[in-house]
């Protein structure tokens, strides 16, 4: 009886070998493309890959480092669905590359870069989640609000100069509002404009003034003026309310 069970843990132990050597055959098919040699060949992979957020579109960065070998690029998303060639003119320094995928659908994407060698050799892959922006995002958007308008005329007080035109309050800004633009005439009638952007004070939160001067106004005619936001600082894209029109009667 014990002799009829080593002969079955035997046959089975050897089985198990033959299995696992099928196996390592296999995996030997898989890898033959890359070898060169005698070695596995990998281009260089997309390095330092981040993504940039746009409207309906996400733009991708990389570096590609140190392998001259690379020509190209596979950039996928959609799980492998769908992709875009990226030819690469590799030269003797880091190499900056960037692609724009337009047409997107707002929302988030997994993208996977493969970099290529002239031979087909392909490298490990890199990911990032990049983000599109579009209608949803644009609809939560509204315009600065204005508190009150005042025309002045001052005189110059020491080394304050004199001032003639419009100043305007406004209610808060959104954080995410990056400048407003107002356009106006002149009491000569020619058209100005102005743009009003955060103010930056080191150790201090981004913030807009509360007032903006709009010199030389005709206060007998209105203004228009629009707010510019962007979803994220990195965003490649500005989006922008419609104008509203101030009528100071």
């Amino acid at each position: 009886m014990m002799k009829k069970t080593k002969i079955t843990l035997f046959v089975q132990l050897a089985f198990a070998l033959l299995l696992i050597c099928q196996g390592c055959d296999k995996m030997e098919d898989s890898y033959k493309q890359y070898l060169e040699g005698g070695e596995l060949i990998y281009p260089g992979k997309a390095d330092s890959l981040k993504a940039f957020p746009g409207k309906n579109r996400v733009k991708l960065r990389w570096l590609i480092v140190s392998d001259p070998k690379v020509v190209g690029a596979k950039v996928y998303w959609n799980n492998k669905s769908d992709s875009v060639n990226v030819p690469i003119r590799k030269t003797s320094s880091t190499d900056t590359i960037s692609v724009i995928i337009p047409g997107m659908e707002e929302g988030l994407y997994t993208f996977d870069v493969y970099t290529y060698d002239a031979a087909g050799h392909r490298s490990v892959g890199s990911q990032v989640i990049g983000e599109a922006y579009g209608a949803s995002f644009q609809n939560t958007l509204a315009n600065r609000l204005v508190k009150s308008v005042q025309w002045l005329n001052l005189a110059q007080t020491g080394t304050t100069p004199a001032f003639r035109g419009g100043e305007i309050t406004w209610y808060s800004a959104s954080v995410l509002a990056v400048f407003i633009d107002i356009g106006y005439t002149r009491e000569d009638g020619s058209a100005a404009s102005v743009r009003e952007e955060p103010v930056r004070v080191p150790g201090r939160p981004v913030s807009f003034r509360e007032t903006t001067r709009l010199p030389g106004w005709n206060k007998d005619l209105s203004f228009r003026y629009r707010t510019a936001f962007k979803p994220d600082s990195a965003a490649i894209d500005t989006f922008y309310t419609d104008y509203t029109v101030y009528n100071p009667h």
